[in-house]
Protein backbone atom coordinates (compact mmCIF):
# COMPACT_ATOMS: atom_id res chain seq x y z
CA UNK A 1 0.00 0.00 0.00
CA UNK A 2 1.62 3.63 -1.01
CA UNK A 3 0.25 6.93 -0.69
CA UNK A 4 -1.34 7.74 -4.37
CA UNK A 5 -2.72 11.36 -3.67
CA UNK A 6 -2.86 14.57 -1.63
CA UNK A 7 -5.41 16.79 -0.89
CA UNK A 8 -6.11 20.20 1.24
CA UNK A 9 -8.58 21.93 2.40
CA UNK A 10 -8.71 25.20 4.17
CA UNK A 11 -11.65 26.47 6.11
CA UNK A 12 -11.51 30.01 8.34
CA UNK A 13 -13.91 29.67 11.14
CA UNK A 14 -14.75 32.60 13.09
CA UNK A 15 -13.12 33.11 16.78
CA UNK A 16 -13.81 35.62 19.73
CA UNK A 17 -12.45 36.32 22.70
CA UNK A 18 -13.77 38.07 25.48
CA UNK A 19 -10.85 39.63 26.62
CA UNK A 20 -8.88 43.01 27.12
CA UNK A 21 -5.36 42.25 25.60
CA UNK A 22 -2.53 44.71 25.92
CA UNK A 23 -1.68 46.73 22.53
CA UNK A 24 2.02 45.24 22.81
CA UNK A 25 0.85 41.74 22.92
CA UNK A 26 2.05 39.73 20.58
CA UNK A 27 -0.73 37.28 20.19
CA UNK A 28 -3.24 37.42 17.69
CA UNK A 29 -6.14 39.70 18.33
CA UNK A 30 -9.52 38.12 19.57
CA UNK A 31 -10.87 38.92 15.85
CA UNK A 32 -8.49 36.74 14.10
CA UNK A 33 -10.06 33.69 12.67
CA UNK A 34 -9.14 30.27 13.78
CA UNK A 35 -7.52 28.79 10.07
CA UNK A 36 -8.02 25.35 9.56
CA UNK A 37 -5.74 23.31 7.16
CA UNK A 38 -7.83 19.41 6.28
CA UNK A 39 -5.25 17.03 4.46
CA UNK A 40 -6.76 13.91 2.51
CA UNK A 41 -4.45 11.22 1.30
CA UNK A 42 -5.68 8.44 -0.48
CA UNK A 43 -3.78 4.87 -1.30
CA UNK A 44 -3.59 2.54 -3.71
CA UNK A 45 -5.64 -0.05 -1.77
CA UNK A 46 -8.26 2.45 -1.46
CA UNK A 47 -8.18 3.55 1.96
CA UNK A 48 -8.18 7.23 2.72
CA UNK A 49 -6.33 9.40 5.58
CA UNK A 50 -7.34 12.78 7.31
CA UNK A 51 -5.52 14.42 8.80
CA UNK A 52 -5.42 18.37 10.20
CA UNK A 53 -3.50 21.62 11.19
CA UNK A 54 -3.96 24.80 12.57
CA UNK A 55 -2.98 28.45 13.04
CA UNK A 56 -4.12 31.63 14.52
CA UNK A 57 -3.72 34.57 12.34
CA UNK A 58 -1.28 34.54 9.57
CA UNK A 59 0.26 31.63 8.03
CA UNK A 60 -2.17 29.28 6.68
CA UNK A 61 -1.74 29.94 2.99
CA UNK A 62 1.76 29.15 3.96
CA UNK A 63 1.47 26.29 5.54
CA UNK A 64 -1.19 24.75 2.86
CA UNK A 65 1.26 25.46 0.15
CA UNK A 66 4.35 24.03 2.21
CA UNK A 67 1.70 20.88 2.13
CA UNK A 68 1.47 20.55 -2.14
CA UNK A 69 4.54 22.03 -2.80
CA UNK A 70 7.22 20.64 -0.31
CA UNK A 71 5.81 17.87 1.63
CA UNK A 72 3.58 15.78 -0.70
CA UNK A 73 6.62 15.15 -3.18
CA UNK A 74 8.17 13.27 -0.30
CA UNK A 75 5.49 11.19 0.96
CA UNK A 76 3.57 10.24 -2.84
CA UNK A 77 4.12 6.75 -3.93
CA UNK A 78 5.69 6.20 0.29
CA UNK A 79 3.57 3.79 2.53
CA UNK A 80 1.41 5.37 5.24
CA UNK A 81 2.59 2.90 7.91
CA UNK A 82 5.95 3.98 8.03
CA UNK A 83 5.41 7.08 10.25
CA UNK A 84 8.68 7.84 11.95
CA UNK A 85 10.50 7.27 8.82
CA UNK A 86 8.96 9.90 6.51
CA UNK A 87 9.18 12.07 9.49
CA UNK A 88 12.82 11.74 9.73
CA UNK A 89 12.86 12.31 5.70
CA UNK A 90 11.00 15.28 6.18
CA UNK A 91 13.40 16.95 9.16
CA UNK A 92 16.11 16.24 7.25
CA UNK A 93 15.17 17.89 4.18
CA UNK A 94 14.54 21.02 6.24
CA UNK A 95 17.82 20.56 8.14
CA UNK A 96 19.70 22.65 6.44
CA UNK A 97 17.36 25.75 5.29
CA UNK A 98 14.17 26.68 7.83
CA UNK A 99 14.89 23.83 10.16
CA UNK A 100 11.75 21.50 11.41
CA UNK A 101 9.91 24.20 13.30
CA UNK A 102 7.55 27.03 12.74
CA UNK A 103 5.61 26.76 9.52
CA UNK A 104 6.47 23.80 8.50
CA UNK A 105 6.53 21.57 11.37
CA UNK A 106 2.74 22.94 11.19
CA UNK A 107 2.66 21.90 7.56
CA UNK A 108 3.51 18.07 8.20
CA UNK A 109 1.20 18.04 11.49
CA UNK A 110 -1.79 17.83 9.28
CA UNK A 111 0.51 15.63 6.96
CA UNK A 112 1.63 13.39 9.96
CA UNK A 113 -2.05 13.11 11.37
CA UNK A 114 -3.26 11.79 8.18
CA UNK A 115 -0.52 8.96 8.14
CA UNK A 116 -1.26 8.08 11.56
CA UNK A 117 -5.37 7.82 10.29
CA UNK A 118 -4.44 5.81 7.86
CA UNK A 119 -1.46 3.55 9.95
CA UNK A 120 -4.46 2.96 12.28
CA UNK A 121 -7.43 2.33 9.70
CA UNK A 122 -4.66 -0.35 8.00
CA UNK A 123 -4.56 -1.76 11.15
CA UNK A 124 -8.56 -1.82 12.00
CA UNK A 125 -7.97 0.03 15.27
CA UNK A 126 -8.33 3.35 16.61
CA UNK A 127 -5.12 5.68 17.00
CA UNK A 128 -5.65 4.96 20.72
CA UNK A 129 -5.68 1.45 20.30
CA UNK A 130 -2.69 1.83 18.30
CA UNK A 131 -0.57 3.97 20.72
CA UNK A 132 -1.18 1.26 23.65
CA UNK A 133 -4.48 1.65 24.92
CA UNK A 134 -3.20 2.56 28.09
CA UNK A 135 -6.82 3.90 29.37
CA UNK A 136 -10.51 3.55 27.99
CA UNK A 137 -11.29 6.88 28.70
CA UNK A 138 -10.06 10.19 30.20
CA UNK A 139 -10.22 12.98 32.34
CA UNK A 140 -11.01 16.52 30.71
CA UNK A 141 -10.82 20.15 31.07
CA UNK A 142 -12.10 23.29 29.52
CA UNK A 143 -9.03 24.97 27.89
CA UNK A 144 -11.01 27.96 26.61
CA UNK A 145 -10.89 31.29 25.30
CA UNK A 146 -11.12 33.11 28.04
CA UNK A 147 -8.32 34.99 30.07
CA UNK A 148 -8.41 35.89 33.40
CA UNK A 149 -9.06 39.29 32.57
CA UNK A 150 -12.43 38.04 31.37
CA UNK A 151 -15.40 38.62 33.16
CA UNK A 152 -16.15 35.84 35.76
CA UNK A 153 -19.56 35.64 35.40
CA UNK A 154 -18.84 35.05 31.40
CA UNK A 155 -16.16 32.80 31.79
CA UNK A 156 -18.37 30.03 33.94
CA UNK A 157 -21.29 30.75 32.12
CA UNK A 158 -19.56 29.90 28.86
CA UNK A 159 -18.01 26.63 30.70
CA UNK A 160 -21.60 25.45 32.14
CA UNK A 161 -22.33 22.91 29.89
CA UNK A 162 -18.91 21.09 29.65
CA UNK A 163 -18.84 21.08 33.55
CA UNK A 164 -22.15 19.88 33.77
CA UNK A 165 -20.81 16.98 31.28
CA UNK A 166 -17.93 16.39 33.83
CA UNK A 167 -15.07 18.75 32.80
CA UNK A 168 -13.15 18.67 35.36
CA UNK A 169 -12.55 22.47 35.33
CA UNK A 170 -10.79 25.16 33.21
CA UNK A 171 -7.81 26.48 31.95
CA UNK A 172 -7.51 30.41 31.34
CA UNK A 173 -4.64 32.64 30.59
CA UNK A 174 -3.43 35.42 31.60
CA UNK A 175 -2.04 38.96 30.63
CA UNK A 176 0.84 40.13 33.10
CA UNK A 177 -0.11 43.11 31.93
CA UNK A 178 -1.39 46.38 33.98
CA UNK A 179 -4.42 44.70 35.57
CA UNK A 180 -2.55 41.88 37.65
CA UNK A 181 -4.61 42.38 40.46
CA UNK A 182 -8.01 42.53 38.37
CA UNK A 183 -6.93 39.14 37.00
CA UNK A 184 -5.80 38.00 40.44
CA UNK A 185 -9.61 39.10 41.85
CA UNK A 186 -11.44 37.34 38.81
CA UNK A 187 -8.90 33.71 39.46
CA UNK A 188 -10.52 33.82 42.84
CA UNK A 189 -13.52 34.34 42.29
CA UNK A 190 -13.57 32.05 39.58
CA UNK A 191 -12.33 29.45 41.71
CA UNK A 192 -14.60 30.23 44.62
CA UNK A 193 -17.64 29.00 42.52
CA UNK A 194 -16.34 26.18 40.86
CA UNK A 195 -15.40 24.27 44.77
CA UNK A 196 -12.35 23.42 45.97
CA UNK A 197 -12.80 19.77 44.19
CA UNK A 198 -12.52 21.44 40.73
CA UNK A 199 -9.11 22.03 38.12
CA UNK A 200 -8.31 25.37 37.45
CA UNK A 201 -4.82 25.98 35.56
CA UNK A 202 -3.80 29.14 34.31
CA UNK A 203 -1.09 29.92 31.48
CA UNK A 204 0.95 32.51 31.10
CA UNK A 205 3.10 32.01 27.85
CA UNK A 206 6.07 32.97 29.04
CA UNK A 207 4.81 36.68 29.51
CA UNK A 208 6.35 36.96 33.41
CA UNK A 209 9.26 38.46 34.38
CA UNK A 210 11.02 36.38 37.40
CA UNK A 211 10.04 38.80 40.20
CA UNK A 212 5.83 39.09 39.08
CA UNK A 213 5.95 34.77 38.49
CA UNK A 214 7.23 35.16 42.20
CA UNK A 215 4.68 36.85 43.20
CA UNK A 216 1.96 35.35 41.46
CA UNK A 217 2.94 31.51 42.89
CA UNK A 218 2.11 33.11 46.36
CA UNK A 219 -1.23 33.97 45.07
CA UNK A 220 -1.86 30.76 42.80
CA UNK A 221 -0.67 28.91 46.20
CA UNK A 222 -3.36 30.63 48.61
CA UNK A 223 -5.98 29.67 46.31
CA UNK A 224 -4.81 26.47 45.40
CA UNK A 225 -4.41 26.21 41.73
CA UNK A 226 -3.74 23.45 39.97
CA UNK A 227 -1.51 24.48 37.37
CA UNK A 228 0.76 27.41 36.10
CA UNK A 229 2.25 27.01 32.83
CA UNK A 230 4.72 28.85 30.94
CA UNK A 231 4.72 31.54 33.10
CA UNK A 232 8.49 32.76 32.02
CA UNK A 233 10.22 32.30 28.54
CA UNK A 234 11.21 29.24 27.75
CA UNK A 235 14.78 29.79 28.00
CA UNK A 236 15.07 30.89 31.93
CA UNK A 237 16.54 28.07 33.12
CA UNK A 238 17.90 29.87 36.14
CA UNK A 239 14.15 31.50 36.70
CA UNK A 240 12.42 28.45 36.44
CA UNK A 241 14.52 26.59 38.77
CA UNK A 242 13.80 28.97 41.42
CA UNK A 243 10.23 29.10 40.47
CA UNK A 244 10.22 25.61 41.26
CA UNK A 245 12.30 25.60 44.40
CA UNK A 246 9.18 28.12 45.78
CA UNK A 247 6.02 27.04 44.47
CA UNK A 248 3.89 24.39 45.80
CA UNK A 249 1.47 24.34 43.15
CA UNK A 250 2.84 22.24 39.86
CA UNK A 251 4.69 24.15 36.92
CA UNK A 252 4.31 22.90 33.33
CA UNK A 253 6.54 24.52 30.14
CA UNK A 254 6.31 23.42 26.67
CA UNK A 255 3.27 25.24 24.81
CA UNK A 256 6.42 27.27 23.38
CA UNK A 257 8.26 24.61 22.34
CA UNK A 258 9.48 23.12 19.63
CA UNK A 259 11.53 20.02 19.00
CA UNK A 260 11.39 16.95 21.28
CA UNK A 261 14.51 17.65 22.17
CA UNK A 262 13.89 20.51 24.20
CA UNK A 263 11.32 18.45 26.10
CA UNK A 264 13.96 15.90 27.00
CA UNK A 265 16.02 18.94 28.18
CA UNK A 266 13.61 20.23 30.51
CA UNK A 267 12.81 16.61 31.61
CA UNK A 268 16.10 15.45 32.47
CA UNK A 269 17.09 18.45 34.39
CA UNK A 270 14.03 17.61 36.73
CA UNK A 271 12.74 20.49 37.92
CA UNK A 272 8.99 20.56 36.63
CA UNK A 273 6.89 17.51 36.85
CA UNK A 274 4.36 18.64 34.20
CA UNK A 275 4.93 19.18 30.33
CA UNK A 276 2.43 20.60 27.60
CA UNK A 277 3.82 19.27 24.25
CA UNK A 278 1.55 20.95 21.09
CA UNK A 279 1.02 18.59 18.97
CA UNK A 280 0.85 20.99 15.83
CA UNK A 281 3.59 23.26 16.65
CA UNK A 282 5.61 19.80 16.88
CA UNK A 283 4.99 18.35 13.64
CA UNK A 284 2.33 15.83 14.46
CA UNK A 285 1.80 12.58 16.56
CA UNK A 286 5.38 10.70 15.64
CA UNK A 287 7.53 13.32 17.37
CA UNK A 288 5.03 13.33 20.17
CA UNK A 289 5.56 9.60 20.91
CA UNK A 290 9.07 9.59 22.16
CA UNK A 291 8.36 12.73 24.34
CA UNK A 292 5.86 10.76 26.23
CA UNK A 293 8.04 7.77 26.16
CA UNK A 294 11.05 9.76 28.41
CA UNK A 295 8.23 11.33 30.22
CA UNK A 296 6.65 8.34 31.50
CA UNK A 297 10.52 7.20 32.23
CA UNK A 298 10.99 9.96 34.55
CA UNK A 299 7.52 10.09 35.77
CA UNK A 300 6.62 13.66 34.15
CA UNK A 301 2.75 14.09 33.36
CA UNK A 302 2.56 14.55 29.31
CA UNK A 303 -0.59 17.24 28.57
CA UNK A 304 -1.04 18.13 25.00
CA UNK A 305 -1.92 21.33 24.11
CA UNK A 306 -5.85 21.65 22.70
CA UNK A 307 -6.62 19.86 19.66
CA UNK A 308 -8.96 17.70 21.57
CA UNK A 309 -9.64 15.07 17.89
CA UNK A 310 -5.68 14.48 18.45
CA UNK A 311 -5.60 14.71 22.43
CA UNK A 312 -8.56 12.23 23.36
CA UNK A 313 -6.28 9.64 21.58
CA UNK A 314 -3.19 10.36 23.27
CA UNK A 315 -5.01 10.60 26.50
CA UNK A 316 -6.15 7.22 25.92
CA UNK A 317 -3.11 5.75 23.99
CA UNK A 318 -0.08 6.64 26.47
CA UNK A 319 -0.05 6.28 30.05
CA UNK A 320 1.85 9.66 30.45
CA UNK A 321 -0.69 11.54 29.50
CA UNK A 322 -3.38 11.98 31.85
CA UNK A 323 -5.90 14.54 30.88
CA UNK A 324 -7.38 15.97 27.48
CA UNK A 325 -7.23 19.71 26.37
CA UNK A 326 -10.95 20.88 25.28
CA UNK A 327 -11.62 23.51 22.51
CA UNK A 328 -14.77 23.73 20.83
CA UNK A 329 -13.19 25.36 17.28
CA UNK A 330 -13.90 22.84 15.27
CA UNK A 331 -17.25 21.30 16.74
CA UNK A 332 -18.92 21.77 13.93
CA UNK A 333 -16.51 21.04 11.03
CA UNK A 334 -16.33 17.48 12.82
CA UNK A 335 -18.80 14.59 13.44
CA UNK A 336 -17.64 14.24 16.65
CA UNK A 337 -14.63 11.71 16.97
CA UNK A 338 -15.13 11.35 20.89
CA UNK A 339 -17.45 10.62 23.38
CA UNK A 340 -18.30 12.15 26.67
CA UNK A 341 -19.59 9.78 29.18
CA UNK A 342 -19.42 9.84 33.68
CA UNK A 343 -17.14 12.76 33.14
CA UNK A 344 -14.32 10.98 30.93
CA UNK A 345 -13.47 12.08 27.32
CA UNK A 346 -13.23 8.98 25.15
CA UNK A 347 -12.58 8.56 21.75
CA UNK A 348 -14.59 7.15 18.76
CA UNK A 349 -14.34 3.16 18.24
CA UNK A 350 -13.95 3.22 15.08
CA UNK A 351 -10.43 2.73 13.17
CA UNK A 352 -8.06 5.80 12.73
CA UNK A 353 -8.75 8.72 14.43
CA UNK A 354 -12.90 8.86 13.41
CA UNK A 355 -12.79 11.81 11.98
CA UNK A 356 -15.56 12.46 9.97
CA UNK A 357 -16.42 15.72 8.10
CA UNK A 358 -19.70 18.02 8.54
CA UNK A 359 -20.06 18.58 4.87
CA UNK A 360 -22.22 21.71 5.09
CA UNK A 361 -20.28 23.44 7.62
CA UNK A 362 -17.12 22.24 5.14
CA UNK A 363 -18.82 24.34 2.48
CA UNK A 364 -19.25 27.31 4.73
CA UNK A 365 -16.27 27.54 6.17
CA UNK A 366 -13.84 27.16 3.29
CA UNK A 367 -11.39 29.11 1.58
CA UNK A 368 -11.55 29.44 -2.18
Amino acid sequence: MTISQLKTEHLRLPHTRASRIPLNDPRPRPTDPVELILVHLETTRGLTGLGLTYTLGPGAAAIRSLIETELAPLILGEDPRDTERLFRRVEARFRSTTGFRGLVARAYCGVDTALWDLRAKAAGVPVAQLLGSAKTAAAFVLSSDAFASSDPTEVLKAAQPLLQQGAMGLRLEMTCGDDLQQQADHLREIQDELGENAWLGVAAAGRCDLATALALIHFFDDINLDLFEDPLPIHDRIGYERLCQRAEIPLAVGSLCDTPEEFFQVIREGWLRVIRPDVSRLGGITPFVPIAAVAEAFEVAVMPVRLPEIGVHLACGLAAVPQVDYVPWFQEVFVSNLTIENGKMAPATQPGLGLRLNESAVAQFRVK
